[in-house]
């Protein structure tokens, strides 16, 4: 990611949410989330150049009761997780993106959050527990090294996704050209219902209803995942 070079904070703010609501969308931008120490919602904008740090004006933040919205354009985008992109045209959402490059973001979250992250070229990494994610991604990886406590939605085209789980969650995750996989704790069951067009679907763990945990757990991994032209991974931490 490019937290590994030399950034710049070119930007934050700060907001006291009790629950918070966060929606990204960006453009050609890492993302990273990390655990808030003071149980706020912080927000910094990094930028690899002069140039960059001066489009860190052009993200919009705005806050309405409980939900923060960041987008990397000031244009009224939708959810939505379909993920229809023109990659030779550089068209995402019928924005070009050409000149919008060189900033990352880093959030820091209270557990009690949900996270919705829309982003094309730019890679997603999680290494917070939070309420719930829903994460769209195009030509970017997804690591999710905390599960939420609830539901995790991932969807990436020409993307891997990555995730290590160490309590009772819900999964949804879905891929084309790239790789899944889910690492679970010894002491989860697990639940899985997946299928794979090109792909292999492997797991070090028994999926034919022998418990294969450490110890008898009543907390339960459910995974529901598909993939085109990528292979399905399960394994143990």
């Amino acid at each position: 990611m490019k937290f590994k070079q030399k950034l710049e904070l070119a930007r934050e703010e700060s907001f006291d949410l009790e629950n918070p609501d966060i929606s990204l969308i960006s453009i050609t931008s890492d993302v990273r989330i990390i655990e808030s120490l003071d149980g706020k919602t912080h927000i910094k904008i990094f930028a690899d150049s002069k140039k960059a740090a001066e489009l860190s004006d052009q993200v919009e933040i705005t806050e309405s009761k409980g939900k923060l919205t960041i987008r990397f354009d000031k244009k009224n985008w939708s959810w939505n997780t379909s993920l229809p992109l023109d990659i030779n045209k550089q068209n995402f959402w019928g924005l070009n993106f050409g000149g919008l490059h060189g900033l990352s973001f880093e959030i820091a979250l209270p557990k009690s959050a949900d996270l919705k992250v829309k982003t094309v070229s730019g890679d997603i990494e999680v290494l917070q527990t939070l309420a719930n994610i829903e994460i769209g991604s195009v030509s970017g990886d997804v690591t999710i090294n905390q599960n939420p406590s609830g539901n995790c939605t991932v969807k990436t085209v020409s993307g891997n996704i990555t995730s290590q789980t160490f309590s009772g969650c819900e999964y949804t995750l879905k891929s084309i050209s790239g790789d899944i996989e889910v690492s679970v704790a010894p002491d989860l069951d697990v639940e899985v219902d997946g299928n794979s067009i090109s792909g292999d679907l492997n797991s070090e763990i028994s999926l034919d209803g022998d418990n294969d945990s450490s110890t008898s757990s009543s907390k339960v991994v459910r995974i529901t995942t598909s993939t085109i032209s990528g292979n399905f991974n399960l394994a143990r931490n």
